[in-house]
């Protein structure tokens, strides 16, 4: 009865304000005014003081933040939607901590670890625009990647900056019984794009198997490669993070190694494809309808526009129907 009433509090006062102010919340209508008295206030924000910023590789470099006392903490494996004025415009962007969840509750600091995309809009402007000192605005933590109450041996593998979730977990359960047992496979394109190799060098020296593959060298996950690192495939648990097409090999590897589904747990950093296999130009004469709940609209698109490709992406159906939707699945853009 309180949960049925307070979402009834909350529909009704969502109602109000698109009446009154015509937004979803009275905290956006009156952000500017709000503003006058507190200049880095942001509605449904917490802010952030930019401490540090650390390059790690040539395109990949940690940003270090002091949230405010408000902001709730994360769990490990967790992201943040990061927010930016840039040019008079509001930015946002989703990346993954990379430090502890223990790291924060001592410190009172997280860290972002950011691969630039040299053609993307924000993540190369970060490493240039942001120095100490300067606010930038975190929504709460979010994400289910996360660690399971599983007592099997734990494998993670991880793809380029893919490794950051996978890190924070590392770094939180360094302490546990099974740490011993776990094996951390990190693939990376040659020796110039490793980083947190000190680190890992660390962990190891906690008891963590860490086996580094370089790509241009030794390929890509394949079965041969996972018969090599991994050992009793099918009695283990997995966490798997990086590119979707890397998400996607390793999880067909898995499932035919008959590891089973509730096993195998994963992150794409990157846009996760929705699959338009099986549908033929029949199937495709009939359009497809899309509900976004949020902004009470409702858009179709013609499959067969993509049937070429064979895959498409929600953000990219939403964006070809004019739509601009939050998005955090272009992980580094």
């Amino acid at each position: 009865p309180i949960a049925e009433s307070q979402t009834i509090a909350q529909k009704a006062i969502g109602f109000l304000s698109r009446q009154l102010t015509n937004t979803d919340s009275f905290g956006v209508f009156l952000e500017p005014i709000i503003q006058v008295f507190r200049p880095n206030w942001r509605h449904g924000r917490t802010s952030a003081q930019v401490l540090f910023i650390k390059n790690e590789t040539d395109d990949i470099y940690t940003l270090t933040l002091r949230p405010e006392k408000k902001w709730a903490g994360f769990s490990a494996g967790q992201y943040v939607q990061l927010s930016v004025e840039k040019d008079g415009a509001m930015l946002t962007r989703t990346f993954s901590l990379s430090c502890s969840p223990k790291h924060f509750l001592r410190t009172g600091e997280i860290t972002l670890t950011i691969r630039a995309n040299e053609e993307g809009a924000v993540t190369p402007w970060l490493n240039q625009a942001l120095k100490s000192g300067d606010t930038v605005y975190l929504s709460e933590a979010q994400g289910d990647f996360q660690l399971s109450n599983s007592v099997k041996d734990k494998v993670f593998i991880a793809g380029g900056s893919g490794l950051t979730p996978i890190f924070s977990m590392l770094n939180e359960y360094q302490s546990n019984a099974w740490y011993k047992q776990a094996q951390l496979l990190f693939y990376v394109n040659n020796s110039q794009s490793l980083f947190f190799s000190e680190q890992l060098s660390h962990l190891e020296a906690k008891g963590l198997q860490v086996t580094t593959i370089y790509s241009d060298h030794q390929g890509r996950i394949d079965q041969q490669q996972l018969e090599m690192f991994v050992e009793d495939i099918s009695e283990k648990e997995f966490y798997v993070c990086g590119p979707g097409k890397m998400i996607e090999i390793t999880q067909s590897l898995l499932t035919s190694n008959t590891v089973p589904e509730a096993d195998i747990h994963f992150e794409y950093f990157g846009q996760q494809p929705l699959s338009l296999e099986g549908m033929n130009a029949d199937d495709a004469d009939e359009l497809i309808q899309v509900d976004y709940l949020d902004s009470r609209k409702q858009v179709t698109f013609d499959p067969q526009q993509f049937i070429e490709s064979d895959k498409a992406t929600l953000l990219e159906i939403s964006e070809n129907q004019g739509l601009k939707p939050v998005a955090g699945c272009r992980m580094g853009v």
